[in-house]
């Protein structure tokens, strides 16, 4: 069984291509599946699109918090899942959905599986590459860490591996370095593969606030190592 969990915020006119996507491909490669939606803090109507898409579709679970917190909304849809094996999504599906299935026969010698975009092609705004980039370059500076993409789409985990970590991640965007380093202490195994990724749509997230927001979390996550 794979779980799917996509945080989602003011998602409503991609949702149902989403998700009929997702269960098209997953008919194909998986004998038992769900997709788990949590939306946080959703101002359109998300809300109500979910609800139609969960009230005919048995495969699908939606969960709804009232603040927007991607991280807080994964860590509701990890605690819910009923898999072991755990795929994080974007809602846009902006990397390759062969992802799911690559990752969900790497969980069985790993604990976490990182689709990353720096080992493949991508497609995005050049300066969201640039920021990336030298993001990523001190994050592994710091901590002496070869990972080189803590998005939050394409990740997938071992739920038994992450569970314990669940309650102190961050409620933001920089939960998936922490699940990282958490799993480095662990000395759990971490595979990185490629994915191809494009990503032309306008960010849901204020560009100059992530950034500084990013590079805040990076100097508290130092300070808890030393």
């Amino acid at each position: 069984m794979i779980s799917i969990v996509i945080p989602i915020y003011n998602e409503a006119p991609i949702l149902n291509r989403t998700v009929g996507k997702i269960e098209k491909y997953l008919e194909r490669v998986a004998e038992e599946y769900e997709i788990i939606l949590v939306d946080n803090g959703s101002t359109d109507d998300t809300p109500a699109t979910a609800r139609e898409i969960q009230a005919r579709t048995d495969s699908l679970r939606y969960f709804r918090i009232a603040e927007r917190a991607p991280g807080r909304a994964f860590v509701l849809g990890v605690q819910n899942a009923r898999s072991e094996k755990i795929v994080s999504l974007d809602a846009d599906l902006s990397s390759d959905i062969a992802f799911i299935s690559h990752a969900a026969s790497l969980l069985d010698y790993a604990d976490m599986v990182i689709g990353s975009k720096t080992l493949g092609k991508q497609k995005r705004n050049p300066i969201r590459i640039i920021g990336s980039a030298l993001y990523i370059l001190i994050a592994q500076l710091v901590f002496g860490i070869s990972e080189n993409d803590f998005s939050m789409g394409s990740k997938a985990y071992r739920r038994s591996a992450i569970l314990e970590a669940l309650d102190s991640i961050d409620p933001w965007t920089g939960y998936v370095l922490e699940l990282i380093l958490h799993l480095k202490r662990r000395g759990s195994k971490i595979i990185q593969i490629s994915v191809e990724c494009e990503d032309t749509r306008e960010s849901k997230f204020n560009i100059c606030y992530e950034g500084l927001y990013r590079y805040l979390h990076l100097y508290r996550c130092w300070r808890r190592k030393t």
